[in-house]
This record gives C-alpha cells, sequence and structure tokens, in this order.
C-alpha cells in the first residue's frame, strides 16, 4: 500500500489561499500527487490546540501556520529548529512518526531563493529591507545565512524596530557577520541609506502595498527615491495580493528589476514541501506553481 501524504494549512482567513493548488503542482512534480492531499483549516488561537490534536490523530504528517498563528504554535511544538529558536516563530511543522511535533521557518528562505530565481545574487550585497514584523526577522536572518555585506532594516513603529534590534545583537560579536543597521522608517532615512551603502536590493517585508493597507508611504506616495538606486537595483516585495503592488509598479516605470510576493510563497511552500516528504521539486514545476497566481 502507497504512503498516503496529508498536510494542511491552518489560519485565519485563509479561504483565498492558493497553498493547496500549489501545493498539488509539488505533488505532481515529485509522482505523488494521487495519494496526496492537503486542505485549508480556518483556525484561530482559541481552536489551535484542538486542530492539532486532530491532525495528529488522522494520519497527517504535517501543517503549515499563517496569521496569526506563526508564535502561537511554538507552545505545542516539542523540538525547534535553531532558527525557530532563534526568531520565535514558525510556518511549517512536522508531525512524526511517535506524534511529536518539529518546527521550522521557511519564510526568510522562501524570499532569498525567490530573489536568487529571478536572477539576483543576495551575497555579497547591500540590502535595504522595510518591516520590522515576523516575516522580516525570517528574512533578515535568512540574508544573515546567504552571506549578505550590509543590512539596513527601517521600519516605521520605533517599538517593533527595537524589538528586532534586540533579537539581532546576537550577530554584533561575530566578525563574519554583516553589518546591519535599525532606524526609522521615513523619506530621510530612505534617501541617505540608499546613498551611503549604494543599495543593491531593496525588499518590502511590511503590510505596505497590501491589499485594504496603505497603497504607499504619505511622505512619497509616488516611489521617488527609487530613482536614486542604481540601474541594476532589484526590488522584491513580500505582498502577492495585488501580485503588482504600487511599489513594484514604480520600481518597473524606473527600469528596475521587480520580483513580486508570490515567489516568496512559493519557495516557502517548496522548502516546507521538501521537509514533510523529503522529496526534491523539479525546478519546471517550481515555475509551474507560481503560474497559479496568474489563472
Amino acid at each position: 500500500m502507497r504512503k498516503k501524504y496529508k498536510f494542511a494549512l491552518l489560519g485565519t482567513p485563509i479561504e483565498h489561499s492558493l497553498s493547496p493548488e500549489i501545493h498539488k503542482i509539488f505533488a505532481e512534480g515529485c509522482g505523488i500527487e494521487k495519494n496526496f492531499e492537503y486542505v485549508k483549516i480556518d483556525t484561530d488561537k482559541t481552536t489551535l490546540k484542538e486542530t492539532v490534536e486532530y491532525l495528529k490523530s488522522s494520519g497527517f504528517s504535517g501543517f503549515n501556520c499563517t496569521m496569526p498563528l506563526k508564535e502561537e504554535i511554538m507552545n505545542y511544538v516539542n523540538e525547534k529548529s535553531g532558527n525557530c529558536k532563534l526568531l520565535k516563530v514558525c510556518n511549517t511543522v512536522k508531525i512524526n512518526r511517535d506524534k511529536t511535533l518539529s518546527a521550522y521557518t521557511t519564510d526568510g528562505s522562501g524570499m532569498v531563493s525567490g530573489i536568487e530565481y529571478n536572477g539576483v545574487k543576495t551575497a555579497g550585497k547591500n540590502i535595504l529591507v522595510f518591516g520590522a514584523g515576523g516575516t522580516t526577522k525570517s528574512v533578515v536572518l535568512s540574508l544573515v545565512e546567504s552571506g549578505a555585506e550590509n543590512i539596513i532594516v527601517l521600519n516605521r513603529s520605533e517599538k517593533n524596530l527595537n524589538g528586532i534590534k534586540k533579537l539581532f545583537s546576537v550577530f554584533g560579536g561575530l566578525p563574519s557577520a554583516p553589518r546591519i543597521t535599525f532606524d526609522l522608517l521615513n523619506l530621510y532615512n530612505i534617501e541617505k541609506y540608499i546613498k551611503d551603502f549604494d543599495i543593491d536590493i531593496l525588499i518590502n517585508t511590511s503590510q505596505l502595498g497590501m491589499k485594504g493597507f496603505e497603497e504607499s508611504p504619505a511622505f512619497d506616495p509616488e516611489y521617488k527615491f527609487l530613482d536614486l538606486l542604481k540601474n541594476d537595483a532589484a526590488i522584491a516585495d513580500s505582498v502577492y495580493n495585488p501580485l503588482k503592488t504600487k511599489l513594484l509598479n514604480a520600481a518597473e516605470n524606473a527600469g528596475l528589476k521587480a520580483i513580486d510576493g508570490f515567489w516568496m510563497l512559493v519557495y516557502q511552500g517548496a522548502f516546507a514541501f521538501m521537509i514533510w516528504t523529503g522529496k526534491e521539486i523539479p525546478e519546471a514545476y517550481i515555475e509551474k506553481a507560481h503560474g497559479v497566481i496568474k489563472r
């Protein structure tokens, strides 16, 4: 009897999530689509424990957590990857044979891999990051691991900025670690750091531009600061609803490379799939999964 692969996405709201379609394509690429199942289960913090017990008792081998559960799920896992221990967040859980739970985070590696798939290297580069939330933490850690030269993190909330600054203070004494700078997100600082560090890549990990949130910062609604970037700079977004954010439209109008947020979603899913199944996804099916957003 062939093994049945059963996985789930937990979070709320998730009715519009494309994760099942993405993982179905991964399963197809690995030849296990006939024995593969990936379902969405609307879950909040009050029902998380009950849902996890259901998954453990119903033959599931793992699950993804999205908002608002990435921190809450850490209360229920038995083993944590090094990155999860540092960041205190998790988006991928493997259910082991003994029903224990192992936690991983694939958001940051998803962003870096999405950028590099589009022909942009992060090693040795100067990178400007907008945001200070859970996604930002994972992305910054993956940029550190990829060998970025300088990382500048800008955020509007000083409280959240201080939180991420404290988190990454552990790298301050490591000679091989990149220089990480933290400051407030405003036009003066954006322009200052673009000029001072000759920025190669700008990454938005904030909710800026997401459907239902602000389209652009009030201090520069047309993203004119992009004109200060060099011609071969790249702009990457974590937002994929809409797929083409105002930031990415402005980047293309300025002649810069624009990388949409769906690449991050596809790659973080690919890493989760590999953790669960141990199977390598053919590159052609990574690109096919990205095509789901354009249907």
